[in-house]
């Protein structure tokens, strides 16, 4: 089978910078183009010029690069997206320095040095951007702003709070739901204050208890908004215990098309799988194996808290951790986190075979 060429490249939002190289990793050209419908044209037929390419490596296949991603894609071209952290490592030395024409050629050589990269829109073949998946991305993605307004927005009010008189503190009780708080504040007796200052607390509290309202609202129609979309994904990921629709959004959108991986490459991404960590082997040694630190850290957190919620309302969970630990398995630093809940090729111990190299 004959080699052909890779073609990288570095997008911006205006502009996109292209570089062609051959079978051996040589440059052949490199050019900018404007990041619109006929700059994708030129720049699929100027990388044409060089030859047939095998495939196409994009950064941020998804971000930046996803008009020009979607332009190839539906053009037939295999595009892989290369993470960004992929190419600050490669090639840059500490005097090589930086520019459009250099990042690109780093996407290009990782491209080609690493087949295994994702498609583009995390598909298991070239294909269009999933509609359901892009949606509850977006839907998620708003939901994980929503929390992170509210968390802001309590601990404003808990600040405001602090520094109310006592008799009106007083009058708040101890409450553990963000709902039950936010009726504790609106039923706060103001009508003897006369200190501006309490006054314009009081204003700042009632200001921010609306927003926080508004933002609860939003949230509880993002939450319906995913169950609906989870559903129209046809997952089955809401029948297994522990995974209410928002965990099976974030899966959804983290994996994308799951028959992309082999099980052991799937535990690879997800950081499951053990990492072999074994000196001087032969013999009667022991074979050692650690926890793995890489992987996607969002899908292994949310592994996780579905392990912990099982290991509570799952019998089956329970009786895999319990077997585990009578072979002498010990929880990790002190924490109650099995690793045979997490991950059902750690359910027997170590893994007997090195795991395939997962998209990333």
């Amino acid at each position: 089978m004959a080699a052909h060429n890779i073609v990288g490249v570095d997008p911006h939002r205006a502009t996109f910078t292209a570089t062609v190289l051959d079978s051996r990793g040589g440059e052949l050209g490199h050019a900018h183009f404007p990041n619109t419908h006929e700059g994708h044209t030129s720049g699929l037929a100027w990388a044409a010029g060089f030859g047939q390419a095998d495939r196409w490596g994009i950064e941020g296949a998804s971000g930046l690069g996803r008009p020009l991603a979607e332009f190839l894609v539906e053009a037939g071209c295999d595009v892989r997206d290369v993470p960004p952290h992929k190419t600050s490592a490669r090639q840059r030395g500490r005097h090589e320095g930086k520019s459009d024409q250099l990042d690109s050629r780093r996407v290009a050589a990782e491209a080609q040095a690493n087949p295994r990269l994702a498609r583009a829109f995390k598909r298991a073949a070239p294909a269009a951007p999933d509609s359901v998946r892009d949606r509850v991305a977006l839907w998620h993605n708003a939901g994980r702003s929503l929390t992170k307004v509210r968390v802001q927005l309590l601990g404003e009010l808990d600040a405001l709070v602090h520094d109310l008189p006592e008799d009106l503190r007083l009058q708040l009780r101890p409450s553990k739901t963000v709902s039950a708080r936010v009726n504790s504040l609106c039923r706060l007796d103001t009508s003897g204050v006369t200190d501006p200052t309490v006054a314009l607390r009081l204003r700042l509290i009632e200001h921010r208890v609306a927003m926080l309202r508004d933002v609860l609202e939003q949230d509880r129609a993002a939450t319906a908004e995913l169950a609906a979309l989870v559903d129209e994904a046809d997952s089955t990921l809401t029948g297994l215990v522990g995974i209410a629709p928002r965990a099976a959004a974030e899966i959804i959108v983290e994996v994308g098309d799951i028959r992309r991986f082999t099980e052991a490459g799937f535990a690879r991404f997800n950081g499951t799988a053990p990492i072999p960590a074994s000196s001087g082997e032969g013999g009667d040694a022991p074979v050692r194996h650690r926890l793995s630190r890489g992987g996607n850290r969002r899908l292994n957190a949310a592994i996780y808290r579905i392990a912990m919620i099982q290991l509570r309302y799952e019998p089956r969970a329970r009786q895999i951790h319990d077997q585990a630990r009578v072979r002498g398995h010990t929880p990790a630093r002190g924490h109650a986190r099995p690793s045979s809940a997490t991950s059902p090729t750690r359910s027997t111990g170590p893994c007997s075979a090195t795991p395939d190299d997962p998209p990333t």
